[in-house]
């Protein structure tokens, strides 16, 4: 992950903490799991392509829906 920059919404992280009780810079740690998977969203149909990354944290396996960006 050296590099490698995550931005996220303040107000969406403490949504996301208050329904899946995980913090964003917790999950950003999916992203160091050697075996991940990164797939498309294929449902989204915004204008920006989005992704999932499936990641293991200790014990834990996390599905961190995300966009790249430049």
């Amino acid at each position: 992950m050296a590099g490698t920059r995550f931005e996220w919404d303040l107000d969406k992280n403490r949504e996301n903490q208050r329904k899946g009780g995980v913090s964003f810079e917790f999950a950003q740690y999916a992203f160091a799991d050697p075996d991940r998977v990164i797939a498309e969203d294929i449902s989204h149909r915004q204008d920006e392509q989005r992704y999932f990354c499936l990641g293991r944290i200790g014990d834990a396996l996390l599905t961190v829906q995300f966009a790249h960006r430049e």
